[in-house]
């Protein structure tokens, strides 16, 4: 969200510059533009109603607002790769495959990693330094 917010300004700024942008570029990032937006949209409609609730919320009421986030995540995944890739001129095609599996391979770790607390660790807590998820309790108030 931050990041494509940041895209959404930053482009505003140089548009009211003046700043021409090639027309492949331009028609990437517009067609970025549209989709995320209705994304963002989405997961507005879905988010904000919830989020003035003042009883305990549950996952459930997180579930579609995630998932409208998630979708909005791979188009700027997809906007800043290719856009990464198209600046390497010739070599852009290798450079985007590259980039498409560091992607991957940081997506298939994170999975790795937080796999247990999906389906169920087993045994110390991540209190006790033995424990594998020792390393993923980043606040104090996680009861992992």
């Amino acid at each position: 969200m931050v990041i494509y917010t940041s895209l959404r300004v930053g482009h505003g700024v140089r548009k009211q510059r003046g700043y021409e942008d090639p027309k492949h570029t331009a028609v990437h990032r517009e067609q970025m533009f549209e989709g995320g937006d209705w994304l963002l949209l989405g997961w507005a409609l879905h988010y904000l109603p919830f989020w003035t609730m003042g009883r305990v919320l549950y996952f459930h009421h997180y579930m579609p607002a995630f998932v409208y986030s998630c979708m909005l995540s791979g188009i700027v995944l997809d906007y800043i790769v290719t856009s990464l890739s198209r600046s390497f001129g010739k070599g852009s095609f290798i450079v985007y495959h590259i980039l498409c599996g560091s992607v991957l391979l940081v997506i298939f770790y994170s999975f790795y990693l937080f796999c247990p607390l999906s389906y169920g660790m087993t045994g110390a807590l991540a209190d006790n330094d033995t424990s594998i998820m020792y390393g993923l309790k980043w606040m104090d108030s996680w009861q992992i």
